[in-house]
């Protein structure tokens, strides 16, 4: 069943069945716990690594210590693919922020025995313009966006998040106390945006 898993994973869906048998057999498979530690910031990169299961947050920290979340990154995705590639140490951090797996495999291999595959290549270019995209996306959420819009953001765009992660860990992601994420939640509530589903979630009213 993983085995079908990961074929049918965008990146690795035009390799041949040779292609494939290789790939799982210099690949690694990992069992993570919520709030696990994937990488650091700082840490020299040897591995790609491919999201399973689950959900990771990346994340730096500023000045004063806060978590300022770059991205949330879920099923099939990479992560972390530009410092591999380029074989510089990690500029961000990233932690599980539900249980999962990760799939992994050396950079140097998967450069020697998969990146000259065009599919492939076309793929990662692919992952990387998409980090560009999210990067230039939180720049305006985290300047153009006040609180409210921030907290309705988050609802609309992680809705398998909503039931995993409790309050304060959300506002956290948001870099917001859990004071300020709850008066927002009140308000939004109040004003018809969002409407309580179960105890601890909400979704968004379209």
């Amino acid at each position: 069943m993983l085995k079908e898993k990961i074929k049918n994973i965008w990146l690795f869906s035009s390799l041949s069945s040779d292609q494939f048998e290789k790939l799982i057999e210099l690949s690694f498979i990992e069992k993570h716990q919520k709030n696990s530690i994937l990488f650091q910031a700082g840490e020299l990169s040897e591995y790609l690594y491919i999201i399973l299961e689950g959900e990771v947050n990346i994340h730096k920290h500023d000045d004063n210590s806060n978590v300022i979340t770059i991205g949330i990154f879920k099923e099939n995705e990479l992560i972390g693919e530009a410092a591999s590639l380029l074989h510089i140490p990690f500029p961000s951090s990233a932690t599980f922020i539900s249980d999962g797996k990760i799939m992994k495999i050396k950079t140097s291999v998967f450069e020697e025995n998969f990146l000259n595959d065009i599919s492939i290549s076309n793929s990662v270019i692919k992952s990387l313009l998409k980090k560009i995209q999210l990067l230039q996306q939180n720049i305006h959420l985290n300047i153009g966006l006040n609180t409210k819009d921030k907290v309705l953001d988050f609802y609309l765009k992680n809705t398998n998040l909503r039931t995993k992660l409790k309050q304060y860990e959300i506002a956290n992601i948001l870099s917001m106390t859990p004071e300020t994420f709850s008066r927002n939640l009140k308000i939004l509530v109040k004003n018809g945006k969002l409407k309580k589903i179960k105890s601890a979630s909400y979704e968004v009213i379209s």
